[in-house]
Order: C-alpha cells, then sequence, then structure tokens
C-alpha cells in the first residue's frame, strides 16, 4: 500500500503509482511556488531563506517520489562538490563530468536490470537533470578560473564563474523544486540572479509571474488531455499479421499519431515545470519591443515549432531546449574531432543504453548532415518565387515530420528487436537515400569574397 492519496490518486486516473505520485508534487508545486514569490520574496526575505526553501521542498519531492534513492542523488551532487572544491583548475571540467557520466551510466545500467524495457520513473531522471547542472557548472568555473577571456566565446564569457559556489547555493541549484523532477535545466549564474532578486531589466522590477504561469498550465492541460483520449500503444506494429493487413501510408500515419502522443507527455511535463518556474518568479527573459514582458528564459520546448518544423535544425532547437544548450555548450563547443557526432554520442548516453537511443541519435546525426548540406545546394534554387519558396517549405516540413518521427520512435522501442523491426519494416529507406545524397551531392560552391 502507498500513501493513501497516492493511491485514491491512481484509482482515479488509472495512473501508475510512481506517475501518481509526480503529479502530486508537480500539483503541490504552485501553492509553493506562489508562496515562495510572494511571502518569501527577495524584498522580503534574503537569499538564504530563499535559498533552504528550494533545498527543502526539492529534497521533499525526492523523498517523496524516491524514497531512499534520494541518498544516491546526494552521493552523486556531494562528489561533484568535492571535486569542484579541489580539483585543479585546468582539470575540474573534465573530473566532475567523468564522474558525473559514469555515475549516471551506473544508474541507466541498473534501470535496464531492475526495469528493462520499463517506463518507472525513478532517480534515474533527477541523475539525468544534475548531470547537466553540475557540468554545466564545472565548464562556467573552468572558463572562470583557467581559461583567459580571450579565448572564450560571447556565452562563455556571461557564463563564467571565477569561484566555487557556497554548499547551500549549490545544493538549492542543483535540488531546486520547480526542475528536479522534469527539468529544465539552467546556469547557476542566473539561478543565482533569481534567488537574489536580480533578475530584472533597466532597473525595472520583475513583473508578476501568476498570468504566464496560468497560461502556461493550460497548454500543459491541453497536451495531457490527448494522452487519455488516444493512449499511446505501438504494440500493434510488432505484430506481423497487422503491418501485413495495412498500407505503408496507414503504417507511417500511426507511428506519427503514437509519436505525437509520447511527445504531448513531454510537452505536459516541460509546461508544467515552466509554468511553476514563472509563477516562483523564475524564468522572466526582460522585454520585447512591444514592451510585454517575455518569461522564456527557461522555456524548454515550442510544441508550435517541434510540431510544425521546415527543417530538422529548427526542430532540434526547440525541442528539450535546455538538454540542447547544455549539449551545446558542454560538448559540441568544446569538441576538437567531429562535433557534431560527439554531441549526438553524447546525448545517447545522456538517455541511457537501450539501443533505441543509439539508433535514434546516430540517424539524427546523418539526417541532419545530409539536410544541412542539400538545403546549402537546394533552397537557393527556390527563394527567387513566393510559390516556389512555399513549395519547398511544404516539402521541407513533411520530409523534417517524417525523418524526425522515424529517428524518434526509436526511443520508444527501445531494444535491439523492436528497432530491427521497424528498419526492417522500411527496408532502412530513410538511411538509405539521406546516405546516398550526402554522398553525391555536390557540395556547395563557397561564396565568393
Amino acid at each position: 500500500m502507498d500513501h493513501p492519496v497516492v493511491d485514491n490518486l491512481v484509482q482515479l486516473t488509472g495512473l501508475g503509482a510512481d506517475r501518481a505520485r509526480y503529479l502530486i508534487c508537480m500539483m503541490a508545486s504552485y501553492p509553493l511556488a506562489l508562496l515562495f514569490s510572494t511571502v518569501l520574496s527577495p524584498a522580503r526575505a534574503g537569499p538564504t531563506l530563499r535559498h533552504l526553501f528550494q533545498l527543502t521542498a526539492g529534497l521533499a519531492f525526492c523523498v517523496f517520489c524516491f524514497r531512499l534513492q534520494v541518498l544516491l542523488l546526494l552521493l552523486d551532487t556531494g562528489v561533484c562538490y568535492l571535486l569542484l572544491l579541489f580539483s585543479p583548475p585546468r582539470l575540474v571540467h573534465l573530473t566532475v563530468f567523468w564522474w558525473a557520466l559514469i555515475f549516471m551510466s551506473v544508474s541507466h545500467i541498473y534501470r535496464m536490470y531492475t526495469d528493462y524495457n520499463g517506463y518507472t520513473l525513478d532517480f534515474t531522471g533527477p541523475t539525468m537533470i544534475i548531470t547537466m547542472k553540475v557540468t554545466s557548472l564545472a565548464c562556467s568555473v573552468y572558463d572562470g578560473t583557467h581559461r583567459k577571456e580571450e579565448d572564450l566565446n560571447s556565452d562563455q564569457k556571461i557564463l563564467a564563474i571565477r569561484r566555487v559556489p557556497s554548499v547551500i547555493e549549490y545544493l538549492s541549484y542543483t535540488f531546486c523544486f520547480t526542475s528536479i523532477l522534469s527539468g529544465p535545466t539552467f546556469n547557476l549564474q542566473d539561478y543565482l540572479n533569481f534567488i537574489e532578486g536580480k533578475n530584472s531589466e533597466q532597473g525595472k522590477p520583475t513583473p508578476n509571474g501568476i498570468l504566464p504561469a496560468l497560461l502556461k498550465l493550460l497548454v500543459a492541460v491541453f497536451f495531457i488531455s490527448w494522452t487519455f483520449v488516444l493512449p499511446a500503444n505501438w504494440e500493434p506494429f510488432f505484430d506481423a499479421e497487422w503491418r501485413d493487413s495495412h498500407s505503408y501510408l496507414y503504417v507511417t500515419g500511426y507511428l506519427y499519431l503514437t509519436c505525437f502522443i509520447v511527445r504531448c507527455n513531454y510537452y505536459f511535463a516541460w509546461i508544467l515545470a515552466d509554468s511553476v518556474s514563472n509563477l516562483s518568479g523564475f524564468g522572466f527573459n526582460g522585454y520585447d519591443n512591444d514592451g510585454s514582458a517575455k518569461w522564456d528564459k527557461i522555456t524548454n520546448v515550442r510544441p508550435h515549432k517541434t510540431e510544425c518544423s521546415s527543417s530538422l535544425k529548427v526542430l532540434t532547437e526547440n525541442w528539450n531546449i535546455g538538454t540542447a544548450l547544455w549539449l551545446r555548450r558542454v560538448c559540441y563547443e568544446r569538441s576538437v574531432i567531429a562535433p557534431t557526432a560527439m554531441t549526438y554520442l553524447l546525448s545517447a548516453t545522456w538517455h541511457g543504453f537501450y539501443p533505441g537511443y543509439y539508433g535514434c541519435f546516430m540517424s539524427m546525426t546523418l539526417f541532419l548532415l545530409t539536410s544541412r548540406k542539400l538545403r546549402r545546394v537546394v533552397r537557393p534554387h527556390f527563394i527567387n518565387s513566393s510559390a516556389m519558396k512555399m513549395f519547398y517549405d511544404a516539402l521541407t516540413t513533411v520530409c523534417s515530420i517524417l525523418l524526425i518521427n522515424y529517428a524518434s520512435i526509436q526511443l520508444c522501442f527501445l531494444s535491439f528487436e523492436r528497432n530491427y523491426t521497424l528498419y526492417r519494416h522500411f527496408y532502412c529507406l530513410p538511411h538509405i537515400i539521406c546516405a546516398l545524397i550526402y554522398l553525391f551531392c555536390p557540395s556547395p560552391k563557397p561564396k565568393k569574397e
């Protein structure tokens, strides 16, 4: 027997106990966030009290959801903090990165051993979030204490940190209650500015986040509603008789709809977390040209751009935005060889060790490199006419949707056997076509000086 509230929610919604506990914590986040932005606002409470509140609430959520597994999260963050303190400045980003990556990898292997092909929510979720936060922090410390300023790009100069944060700052940052369960990740400097009440622009106070929080809550509810109307079910695809009795067009449409329903779960979790953050006062990003407040500093997904993108680049830039920024700052900008491939390899490892993860991200590497090359060669022939450009945009939108769903469904299938069924059914045509285009499409001519 679980907690009576959890049992009642399970009976009411049909959710598993793990998801019921998660949902209870997310709903409890709203009154806590409102309390944090009013009673514990920067004008009424000091940074230390605000840090303690974030840390206490975050740990309470972890204990409620994961029970004794919270000790593993404390072990991970504790070792990373010791490495931040005692590693040589020239190595701090590497020692923290490899410890966090190895600890997370062991967690993924344990999960595979105890719940193979399952989707139970356990401590590996927060571990993935903590990994992004601590490795980003280590890179910022490395940039601020070891590298020369002229060697940093503009982004690294802003994020560079010249001191290791205090224990309370560090733990509050890693266990922040608005993000510990489902993200998003963010950099330490933005978080400290939020805690200390410095996230304002041009001397103006941070506006009230209640309205954007409510609007995002409605959007989150809209997307989760789809999962009750059309539950995701990819099991029929593994029935050979079912596949043979339907056309390729029907099967493709079925897999697309399944992928969409899966994405709705992520839309719900990420937009809800963004909503809670805004309610607490975090996420304000200045004002636009019309003077309207922007609340997208830590936005993690833009569904309208991921569902209707005309290029894979735009799609990947608007899906799991916080993780994409982390991959860019920690891996892509620091890799000395094959940065695109290394970034997708790290992304796959961050997700876990199911073959489907590597199939997905290696497929995305090929698809993205091909789309970049094809766009540079083909697009100039379609931009001189509005009708031709419209045709080009429509065609690339359809191709992007088909390719991203073909790649991302592998994340759902997980095992090699299931993904092999996918490859065999479609004869690996997306891979073959993209590989041929990449190999034989002429490279774009360099621009004249």
